[in-house]
């Protein structure tokens, strides 16, 4: 079935009048309009390693309901007519139509950065009273550590010097104790791309594909060493005046943020230096 006539017969709510692609990477996403109304309808990916089963696809929508009802501006699942926002193509793959985010990506001034800081916080401090049947997967030392190493080559050149640096952050992890709140749901890929901002400066985040349980300060570690230097203590400022971060969790944030980067898979010798440098500089 052709993606027209898929929506047309899956969702009531109104005249299609157009599907044109917006962009593919781990999933596809469409931009589907109803009459004057936009949505994004996103197919999941065959086979995404952080996907066990279709219940964790059901626990990132029970957050973003959740995240909605407490007040922050997230892509709304939106249900099929027989009431199941989720559902399933004939090659197995999963979808699922989105309220629209309205606005462009990016951040740009420092008033906006700051303002990704806040909400940021404001999404982890809303998700501790975040309850759903379904599990979801773990930012952990297994699945942002482990994974990668299996995977690299005993003769690549930069083997002896990633597993040194994978050593030492072993033994970082074991020592931190982020504090009461240090664990929980989180986003995952907080990047630029993943937060439209409105012409008055409104804010939706989206993309909460990579969420799951984890250290809080992933998030923010994974943000800050990815931005120019100019932006870093203005994020920092909105998030701590929402969230306080504990020094335990201030202190691992460069820690944190190479195991960001291991997580990536990027290139041995672009990872080592990422790993002894999580800042990038030329942004």
């Amino acid at each position: 079935m052709v993606l027209d006539q898929l929506v047309t017969a899956e969702y009531d709510l109104g005249t299609l009048t157009a599907v044109r692609p917006l962009f593919s990477s781990v999933n596809e996403t469409y931009a589907v309009e109803f009459g004057s109304t936009l949505y994004a309808l996103r197919v999941h990916r065959a086979d995404p390693w952080w996907i066990a089963h279709e219940d964790e696809l059901r626990f990132e929508l029970d957050l973003l309901h959740h995240l909605d009802r407490s007040g922050i501006a997230v892509p709304v699942p939106i249900d099929r007519t027989n009431g199941d926002p989720l559902g399933r193509l004939e090659d197995g793959r999963h979808y699922t139509l989105f309220s629209w985010a309205p606005g462009r990506p990016g951040e740009g001034s420092l008033k906006r950065v700051r303002l990704v800081g806040e909400t940021l916080a404001r999404i982890h401090i809303a998700s501790d009273g975040f309850a759903s049947p379904y599990g979801r997967y773990h930012l952990d030392e297994a699945n942002l550590l482990d994974r990668y190493l299996a995977k690299l080559r005993p003769d690549t050149s930069q083997a002896a010097v990633i597993e040194e640096h994978a050593t030492e952050i072993r033994r970082r992890i074991a020592a931190f104790d982020p504090g009461p709140t240090g664990w929980g749901v989180v986003h995952g890929d907080v990047q630029s791309l993943n937060f439209h901002f409105t012409d008055d400066d409104r804010i939706t985040f989206l993309d909460f594909d990579l969420a799951g349980y984890g250290w809080r300060v992933y998030d923010v570690a994974y943000y800050v060493t990815r931005i120019r230097e100019q932006h870093r203590q203005p994020f920092l400022d909105g998030y701590e005046s929402v969230r306080p971060l504990t020094d335990a969790e201030r202190d691992m944030i460069p820690t944190i943020g190479r195991l960001a980067w291991i997580r990536e898979e990027i290139g041995a010798l672009a990872l080592v230096t990422r790993l002894r440098n999580p800042y990038i500089t030329d942004v």
